[in-house]
């Protein structure tokens, strides 16, 4: 049987386009560094590395919500640390304020540091991250407190009712009206204390001598007949140049639609597959003390009256409202670092986990650069000892074949 040159010719090529072949795919892995690089190359292998890329891209994600819970509940106790400080002086006011050796001018002077120190607390439940207030739950655009000013110094201020108003027309003397805002007509309470300001047609009223402010309730005790008038945005009172009522109030955030918050939501991050942890504090955890009921704004504000209006026995009493404050406090502030650390503890896992997967899919698609080298030159003396025998077949003469 004889091997026609059409059949020898067909066969040395497809030799020789195979040895080519083996040099481009090994001069492709070297150039690329993967040995993967279509589905052909290893159908198993390359299914498994999606699996693992996709598991990469998982744990990268999930690395950014550990790290970006992290700092959030870093800034909360941040925040929590400069609360603690703050409450730590305001009680060492109020022991040194309930001294039966200070007289009622030097509680007045303690008063003014306390009230600093409440809008410095009010200022830090503000906290924001990122923009969003850490302290507001889910509503996380508004404010979990905000301060309300009764402002009467300019003519806007009476035309867009900013000031606050009071009817007490013709009520006698001892008389108790409460204070409302001239904006929405709600009920005024939580006036921050020294911050209260009366006066009518240029005269300055006295705090104690011509009436008596029950900081906490928002009403006003009338002691001089000349505050037995009608101050509402109706009537001819609520002018400039006439009632003149500033102070400063603290309520609750309220939302775009003038609502209060009336939920402190969770927001959370997913740090593992399926695991999800809150963390965020809500101002309820800083400031209020769930078993007795009692809140920091309302302390601060008992405090500041009681020190405005030489109550001894008041002043004690909110020694240990600011106990029970703490309480909270500190409660927040240990969970809030028990979350930290549960994030730390994931976020190495994660870290280790992500290594791990890393180097199983450079041993499926990375090229071992060493082998590869050494493949490459062996494919190519394979290929140049063909193209050399081809040339000698192809020397041989017709006559060999007839």
């Amino acid at each position: 049987m004889r091997i026609t040159m059409r059949e020898l010719n067909r066969q040395m090529l497809h030799v020789i386009n195979d040895r080519s072949y083996d040099m481009s795919k090994l001069q492709e892995q070297i150039a690329t560094g993967k040995k993967l690089t279509r589905p052909s190359d290893d159908p198993v292998d390359v299914a498994n590395t999606l699996k693992l890329e996709t598991k990469l891209k998982e744990l990268t994600q999930f690395n950014k919500n550990i790290n970006d819970g992290i700092s959030y509940m870093n800034v909360t106790g941040s925040s929590l640390d400069s609360m603690n400080d703050i409450m730590q002086r305001v009680r060492e006011l109020a022991v040194q304020g309930s001294s039966d050796t200070l007289s009622s001018s030097e509680r007045v002077y303690l008063n003014k540091e306390c009230s600093q120190l409440f809008r410095q607390m009010i200022s830090l439940t503000d906290t924001q991250y990122k923009g969003d207030y850490i302290f507001s739950g889910t509503q996380t655009k508004t404010q979990p407190y905000q301060v309300d000013q009764s402002k009467c110094l300019t003519i806007e201020d009476y035309n867009n009712n900013s000031m606050a108003y009071f009817n007490a027309a013709a009520m006698p003397v001892g008389s108790t009206v409460q204070l409302f805002k001239g904006s929405d007509g709600s009920v005024i309470k939580n006036i921050i204390p020294d911050s209260f300001k009366l006066s009518i047609a240029g005269t300055d009223y006295t705090e104690n001598t011509d009436y008596t402010i029950n900081y906490e309730d928002g009403t006003m005790t009338i002691l001089n007949a000349a505050l037995a008038i009608n101050a509402t945005p109706a009537s001819a009172n609520y002018a400039i140049g006439q009632v003149a009522l500033q102070f400063d109030s603290i309520s609750i955030g309220e939302d775009i639609y003038g609502d209060p918050i009336s939920s402190w939501g969770k927001v959370y991050r997913e740090i593992e597959s399926g695991i999800s942890m809150e963390i965020n504090t809500s101002i309820n955890e800083v400031t209020l003390n769930t078993e007795t009921g009692i809140d920091m704004v309302g302390t601060m504000v008992r405090l500041g009256q009681n020190l405005l209006q030489n109550n001894r026995t008041g002043i004690e009493d909110a020694i240990g409202e600011i106990d029970s404050v703490f309480s909270a406090m500190r409660s927040a502030q240990s969970s809030n670092g028990a979350k930290i650390n549960r994030f730390e503890i994931t976020l190495s896992r994660n870290e280790n986990q992500f290594t791990s997967t890393s180097e199983n899919q450079s041993k499926l698609t990375d090229t071992d650069l060493a082998e590869a080298a050494m493949n490459y030159s062996m494919a190519q003396t394979v290929y140049n000892a063909a193209l050399k025998s081809a040339a000698n077949i192809m020397q041989q003469s017709l006559v060999n074949y007839l």
